[in-house]
C-alpha cells in the first residue's frame, strides 16, 4: 500500500471515530503511528485541529465551528446524564490500573460529587437512569471494563453488584483547553481556543480551517452562513478545495449557486450519511421524489432559487398523499402510524440534515434544495405490483372479488403503465413474474388471479 493511501486511510479513521486505540483498530493505529507528522500536519494546515497520543490512542479534538442542536452523545436522554458522566470521569481522574471499584461505590460518589449545586437522588427512577445511561457509555467508550456482573441487570435492580476495572484512558477523553474551562467566558472562547486568538486578524488559513469546520461537522453549509472573509475565500479557492478534500478523505466537494456540501461513493460504517439503513431514511428519499414532482407543477421549476415556503397542513398533505402511495411497502412502525406522525417525523429528520425549517411561529415549512439533490423510488416491479392491483381494484368490469382477467386486458394494463411511467419499461414477462403470486392458474386466453391474495395486498397485510 502506497504511503499516500495509509495517509489517507489514517485521516478517514481520525475523522470518523473518536480515538483509534490500538486494541481495536490495530491496523489504523499503526498506520496513523507511522505517518502521524504528515496526517497532523494535514488536520492542522487545513482544520487548525491538535492530534493526541495516549497509551496506545490517538486522538484528533474535533472541534466543530459552532454548537449544532443535534451534536452531543446520542445515547443520553436528559441534560443530567452530562452531568453524571463528568462526575464519573472526575472519579476515575485519581485511579490506578489495578484500583478496582463497585458500582456501589461509584453511585455514592456521584451522589455527594455535586454537594447542593445539583440534587441526585437514586430514590428517583429517572435519576438511577442516568446513571445507568452514563456508566453504560462509559463501558461502551472503554474507559472502563467490567470484570463481574452486567450493568442491563442493574438499570432494573440498584442492588446488582459490578465489579469495574478503570482502563486508564478516561484522562483522554475530555478536551485538552489552553487553560482551565472556568477561564473562560462564553461558549464562544471554548470553541477558538488553541484557534482563534482574540483581536488576531483573520488570515486566509483561517477562512480554509472554519470552512473545513463547518463543512465536514454539518449536512449541508448555506452561503448566507458564511462571512465575508469566508465567502470571498470560497469564491477565489473553492476550486482548490474540490480538488483538495478528494485527495485525502473518501469525500468529494460539491458547490451550488446557494449551498455547499460533502457527498461519499463510499458507504461509512462509522458516521452519519444520508440516506442510511433506516426506515424514515427511505421515506425522506421518496418524499424527495414527490416534492420535486409536485414543485415542477406548483413552480414552472424543479425547485425554486433557494427555498420553497408551505404551510404546514399542507406539509402533512403531501406526507399523508406519500403513504397513501407508497406506504404498503414501508415497515410496519410507518406502515400503520397516523400520517401526522410520519410527517412530524420525516421534518425532524430534514430539520437534523438542513433540508428544511419548521417556523412554528408562521405554522410553516421552509424547504431548500438539497432535499431534492437525492431522491429514491421502489424497484420498478414493486410500483408495477401496486399499479396493478390498484388498477384490478379500480376496474368497473371486475364484481363480487372475480379476478378473471382476459390476457388482452392485461397486457393493456401493461401499455398503460409503461406509457404513464417515466422509468424504462416493463417487459411482458418482467409483468408476468411479478404478479406470478397472486395467479391460481392461466392459459392463453386468461388469467385467473387469487382473490385473497389480491385483497390482502389492497389491505396491506402480509
Amino acid at each position: 500500500m502506497e504511503d499516500k493511501e495509509q495517509i489517507r486511510i489514517g485521516i478517514t479513521a481520525l475523522m470518523e471515530n473518536f480515538w483509534i486505540q490500538k486494541k481495536h483498530k490495530p491496523n489504523e493505529y499503526m498506520l496513523i503511528k507511522k505517518h502521524k507528522n504528515q496526517i497532523q500536519k494535514y488536520y492542522f494546515d487545513n482544520f487548525g485541529y491538535q492530534l493526541f497520543s495516549g497509551i496506545d490512542l490517538f486522538k484528533l479534538e474535533k472541534v466543530p465551528y459552532q454548537a449544532e442542536s443535534w451534536m452531543g452523545i446520542q445515547d443520553f436522554k436528559e441534560p443530567i446524564d452530562y452531568s453524571i458522566f463528568i462526575a464519573i470521569l472526575a472519579y476515575l481522574e485519581d485511579k490506578a490500573k489495578d484500583d478496582l471499584f463497585l458500582v456501589s461505590i461509584l453511585a455514592e460518589y456521584v451522589k455527594n460529587f455535586f454537594d447542593k449545586d445539583l440534587k441526585v437522588k437514586w430514590e428517583i427512577y429517572k435519576h438511577r437512569l442516568s446513571f445507568y445511561r452514563a456508566v453504560k457509555y462509559a463501558q461502551s467508550m472503554d474507559l472502563i471494563e467490567s470484570l463481574e456482573g452486567e450493568i442491563e441487570k442493574y438499570k432494573t435492580n440498584e442492588k446488582e453488584e459490578i465489579l469495574y476495572r478503570p482502563t486508564m484512558i478516561s484522562k483522554y477523553y475530555m478536551r485538552f483547553f489552553s487553560k482551565p474551562i472556568q477561564h473562560f467566558l462564553n461558549i464562544d472562547e471554548i470553541i477558538y481556543d488553541r484557534w482563534k486568538v482574540p483581536g488576531l486578524e483573520i488570515t486566509p488559513r483561517m477562512n480554509l480551517q472554519s470552512l473545513n469546520r463547518r463543512l465536514f461537522f454539518s449536512p449541508v453549509v448555506y452561503k448566507n452562513e458564511l462571512t465575508n472573509e469566508e465567502k470571498k475565500y470560497l469564491n477565489h479557492q473553492s476550486f482548490r478545495m474540490v480538488d483538495n478534500i478528494p485527495e485525502f478523505t473518501h469525500l468529494e466537494m460539491e458547490v451550488y449557486r446557494n449551498e455547499i456540501f460533502l457527498i461519499s461513493k463510499e458507504r461509512n460504517v462509522t458516521g452519519e450519511q444520508h440516506p442510511n439503513q433506516k426506515t424514515i431514511s427511505d421515506i425522506v428519499l421518496q418524499f424527495s421524489v414527490f416534492i420535486k414532482e409536485k414543485l415542477k407543477v406548483l413552480s414552472d421549476n424543479e425547485f425554486p432559487e433557494f427555498e420553497y415556503i408551505i404551510g404546514r397542513r399542507e406539509f402533512d398533505k403531501w406526507v399523508e398523499e406519500l403513504q397513501e402511495e407508497f406506504g404498503q411497502g414501508w415497515s410496519k412502525e410507518f406502515r400503520e402510524s397516523y400520517s401526522e406522525n410520519v410527517a412530524e417525523k420525516v421534518l425532524e429528520y430534514l430539520e437534523d440534515w438542513k433540508f428544511a425549517f419548521n417556523d412554528v411561529q408562521t405554522h410553516s415549512v421552509v424547504l431548500y434544495p438539497p432535499l431534492v439533490r437525492v431522491g429514491g423510488k421502489f424497484p420498478r416491479e414493486y410500483i408495477f405490483e401496486r399499479y396493478f392491483i390498484k388498477k384490478i381494484k379500480d376496474m368497473s368490469s371486475v364484481a363480487d372479488w372475480d379476478y378473471s382477467l382476459p390476457t388482452p386486458i392485461f397486457e393493456e394494463i401493461i401499455k398503460e403503465y409503461n406509457t404513464s411511467e417515466s422509468n424504462s419499461p416493463i417487459r411482458l414477462k418482467n409483468a408476468q413474474d411479478v404478479i406470478d403470486k397472486y395467479v391460481v392458474n392461466k392459459n392463453e386466453e386468461f388469467i385467473k388471479l387469487n382473490d385473497a391474495k389480491i385483497i390482502r395486498t389492497i389491505k396491506g397485510a402480509k
